[in-house]
């Protein structure tokens, strides 16, 4: 099976690049379309140590949910990890494919999954995209019912241990019950309407700012869990599709990737 040949399953039957946003670089990144593929890794975000586990573990082709290539080069001389990642890919012959914001968008992205991980029932987008690709349904974010009411100290705790967060942000808590959901994978603080207006009695997401917080505003509990924390299931997504759909080669997920911000809470 070809590289390019693996792009099309991707866009066919995953995601079509038309549900990329205006603003993203999905799609094949480095790479030969025409190289026959020996196995894929897939990852969150492309790095050297991911590189090198490809390589190690026979995987010429990483398929990533963020783009390494996002901003233009003008160079590739290793002043940065991007230029470093591209000439350390080129060099061993590593194909890379990125689907981002079009994963983002489908039925059974991002969001779904993570509704998925929180037992989540008779979800639906949380804003429905106009339609960009004949037959496919496309939107930001997911809205769903948890089964039974929880407190919010018991949602707090459901969502830290689900998404394996080290410390979770939140808006103040309203004193009520939570059975409504609303979550966006990545940064979702542009959904914050969205998700009230969904009658949503919390909102995950990522990448809050100060003033983010202050829309909640009592009408819901607006809970930043992490970016890496509510988009690494991804990887299963995308191993669950290849896995499901290609049999000739491995597909593996990567176990060198780790979340790249830190937290510290007490010395030991």
């Amino acid at each position: 099976m070809k590289v390019k040949e693996v792009c099309d399953l991707i866009e066919t039957s995953l995601a079509p690049l038309s549900l990329q946003e205006h603003y993203d670089n999905c799609g094949l990144q480095v790479g030969d379309p025409e190289s026959e593929v020996t196995g894929i890794l897939v990852c969150l975000d492309v790095s050297e140590s991911v590189i090198s586990e490809a390589v190690a573990t026979g995987c010429n082709m990483i398929v990533s949910h963020h783009p390494l290539i996002f901003h233009g080069l003008k160079q590739v001389v290793g002043a940065n990890l991007v230029q470093r990642c591209l000439a350390q890919a080129i060099r061993s012959n590593v194909s890379i494919y990125s689907g981002h914001t079009n994963v983002d968008n489908v039925v059974n992205g991002v969001s779904e999954v993570m509704c998925k991980k929180l037992g989540l029932v008779n979800t639906g987008f949380l804003e429905p995209l106009p339609v960009r690709a004949e037959g496919w349904q496309a939107g930001s974010g997911k809205v769903g019912e948890l089964t039974e009411d929880l407190s919010e100290l018991d949602f707090l705790s459901l969502v830290k241990s689900t998404f394996a967060c080290g410390v979770l942000r939140h808006s103040a808590l309203t004193g009520r019950k939570i059975r409504k959901v609303a979550v966006c994978g990545g940064a979702g603080a542009d959904l914050i309407e969205n998700a009230v207006r969904a009658g949503a009695d919390a909102f995950i997401t990522a990448d809050l700012k100060y003033h983010d917080f202050m829309l909640a505003d009592g009408r819901l509990l607006f809970i930043d869990a992490g970016h890496y924390e509510t988009e690494q299931y991804t990887k299963e997504l995308f191993f669950e599709f290849l896995s499901k759909n290609i049999s000739t080669f491995a597909t593996r997920i990567a176990q060198r990737e780790v979340c790249p911000v830190k937290y510290f809470q007490s010395l030991p």
